[in-house]
């Protein structure tokens, strides 16, 4: 049962349902590896202390700039971490789903405060966890402090990684290796890929624009590599996929 139903802004903020331990929700947060070193009661305290939020689509959960006074772990839905230019171009940073935390290292950094806009991009649920309530328990507890550690790192990694990808890779490279990340099912030469977001998003993410991802997309369906139907892409030929990679 969810009480004291709040409004921060726009954002609808719950005290965080109490859950069984064994049920899906409970498991999912317990699993993670930010929470899976700390013992039960510091689970549980941290636990009571964690508000769940909903977000509609568009909807916008911090501005960069906003005080960081929590992290977040994703229970459904999808989000997207973005930059504003002074033009007014988005770039999207980061597309998180079910099962991602994002926010944990900005309690570190010496402000304080988000240094990108997180935004909805459809209808989704988060649990949001007080920093200080985690860092309490980092301090007195070597595991966790690790974990958290090599989360920082493991996403310090995928930005030299981004950055790589964009300064050396093509357009069309650039699309190949985001195809090949998003392979559900393959057998032999053949593969189903499921596109999640929205092509604007994937333009975004990839720094290309909307228009030529959907030319590089229907370049490769004449060639005969891949089919579309919709958000599914059933690739043909792997062989001939991969030597864009």
């Amino acid at each position: 049962m969810i009480h004291n139903h709040q409004v921060a802004g726009e954002i609808k903020v719950l005290d965080c349902p109490q859950m069984e331990s064994g049920s899906p929700d409970y498991e999912g947060i317990r699993q993670h590896y930010l929470f899976s070193g700390l013992d039960q009661e510091d689970f549980d305290a941290l636990m009571a202390s964690t508000s769940l939020v909903t977000l509609e689509k568009g909807e916008i959960l911090f501005h960069r700039g906003d005080n960081a006074r929590h992290f977040y772990f994703v229970d459904s839905g999808h989000l997207e971490l973005n930059l504003v230019a002074p033009t007014g171009q988005k770039k999207v940073l980061e597309v998180l789903g079910h099962g991602r935390t994002f926010a944990e290292a900005v309690a570190f950094m010496r402000e304080h405060k988000y240094p990108v806009t997180c935004e909805a991009l459809e209808d989704s649920v988060l649990y949001q966890v007080p920093n200080k309530a985690y860092l309490d328990l980092v301090y007195t507890n070597p595991d966790a402090c690790m974990r958290l550690l090599s989360d920082v790192c493991r996403h310090l990694h995928a930005r030299v990684r981004e950055i790589e990808r964009l300064t050396v890779q093509n357009a069309h490279s650039r699309l190949v290796s985001y195809l090949l990340d998003h392979v559900v099912e393959n057998n032999d030469d053949e593969a189903t890929i499921r596109l999640e977001l929205p092509r604007h998003v994937i333009a975004s993410r990839l720094s290309i624009m909307p228009e030529t991802l959907s030319r590089l997309l229907r370049q490769m369906a004449d060639d005969g590599i891949l089919a579309i139907e919709d958000r599914v892409i059933y690739v043909r030929s792997l062989s001939r996929l991969r030597p864009y990679d």
